[in-house]
C-alpha cells in the first residue's frame, strides 16, 4: 500500500484516489465547501480502519490563481505550501504539490496515459524517495486533514 492520498484538482472539481486494504477509494467531488465536506467525511470513513499516516499529494490542471481560489486547496493546506514555494514530493512535509512541468514530463514518456488521481499517485511515487514514510513520520506538528483531532 502506497499510503498516498492522490488529488487532482481541475476545473471546479477534484478527483481523489487512495489505496486501502479493501482496494482503491476513488471519487470525484465539486470543489465547493459542500464538496470538500463530503470528501472529508468519505475519506475519514474509508481510512478509519487503516493504520498509519497517509500523505496527500496534489496535482492540478489550470492556472495557479484558480488553485488559490480552491476551497479544497485552502482546507488541506495546499495554499499555505504554495505561498512558501511549490512543494515537490519529498521536499518538506505533505501536502506535496506536483508541478505542472513534472506532470508534462511524466506524461510525455507515457502518451497513452490519461491524467487522473491514480496517475497522480504514480507520479508522486516516482518523485518520492522509497523511505518517505520514515522521512516524514507522524508527529505532533503534522496536520492530518483526513483524521479527526483527538479529544482532549
Amino acid at each position: 500500500m502506497t499510503k498516498l492520498i492522490a488529488v487532482l484538482i481541475v476545473f471546479g472539481q477534484f478527483e481523489v484516489a487512495v489505496e486501502t486494504s479493501q482496494g482503491y477509494f476513488v471519487a470525484t467531488y465539486p470543489d465547493t465547501e459542500i464538496g470538500v465536506t463530503q470528501f472529508l467525511d468519505a475519506i475519514r470513513q474509508a481510512l478509519e480502519p487503516e493504520p498509519g499516516r497517509f500523505y496527500p499529494c496534489v496535482a492540478y490542471e489550470g492556472p495557479t490563481r484558480e488553485l488559490l481560489q480552491s476551497p479544497l486547496a485552502e482546507r488541506i493546506g495546499v495554499k499555505e505550501n504554495l505561498r512558501t514555494g511549490l512543494r515537490d514530493p519529498g521536499i518538506a512535509d505533505a501536502p506535496w504539490i506536483v508541478r505542472d512541468d513534472r506532470i508534462k514530463t511524466y506524461l510525455a514518456s507515457r502518451p497513452a496515459e490519461k491524467l487522473n488521481a491514480q496517475l497522480v499517485e504514480k507520479i508522486c511515487l516516482s518523485l518520492l524517495p522509497g523511505t518517505y514514510m520514515q522521512l516524514y513520520p507522524t508527529t505532533a506538528k503534522t496536520k492530518e486533514f483526513y483524521r479527526r483531532p483527538a479529544a482532549d
